[in-house]
């Protein structure tokens, strides 16, 4: 961060510097196959999703780094729903018993509310975030290919009994998967989502 810009200033500058300095970063949809580390070796494909042609010569890397930005953003999205959602933030109520938002989410709370939270996940920048946590590392991976993996990973959290808890396990486990930039990634996980909702422009 340079001194004295803000971090909303900071988050407005990283993304600038990917947008405005790397046009042949379509972050909408590109076959770019430019890489950020020229050196990088191609790694095998992702065996996780061969059933699919259009997804099946990802990188592993790849897969998993498009999975933990989808599930950051899905949190997000939870989130967002659940105040949106409740009495007390809408009324400003100074009890915590009014405040819905912080009681423990009914079981499969996102499958009754999954068009909900889609709605809410889905703007316009959904599939530019996640390009931007992949492009981190490598320009693996269509805007195509991303919203196909994204979907995947959200269809199979549909079933799941307690929603919060298999977003926060699953993260866990890609973390400790992941084999680049382990320790930069949360950091990026955290630059998106403010790139998500907005609040690289405040």
């Amino acid at each position: 961060m340079e001194l004295g810009m803000t971090p909303s200033q900071d988050i407005a500058h990283a993304i600038g510097t990917l947008e405005n300095d790397t046009p042949s970063w379509d972050l909408l949809e590109s076959p770019s196959t430019e890489l950020l580390i020229p050196t990088l070796q191609t790694p095998p494909p992702s065996p996780q999703c061969s059933q699919d042609p259009l997804i099946s010569d990802l990188w592993d890397e790849t897969v998993i780094d498009i999975k933990l930005a989808t599930l950051h953003l899905l949190m997000l999205a939870l989130n967002e729903f659940i105040q949106e959602t409740c009495y007390g933030c809408q009324t400003g109520h100074p009890s915590q018993v009014q405040h819905s938002c912080l009681q423990e989410l009914s079981e499969y709370f996102f499958d009754t509310y999954y068009d909900d939270v889609m709605i809410r996940l889905q703007t316009e920048r959904f599939i530019p975030a996640i390009r931007l946590f992949v492009r981190s590392s490598t320009a693996d991976g269509s805007g195509t290919q991303i919203r196909r993996v994204a979907e995947h990973i959200m269809c199979e959290l549909r079933s799941e009994r307690y929603i919060v808890c298999a977003i926060n396990d699953n993260i866990g486990h890609l973390l400790d998967a992941s084999t680049c930039a382990r320790r930069v990634k949360p950091a990026m996980l955290r630059m998106i989502g403010n790139y998500w909702a907005g609040l690289h422009l405040v």
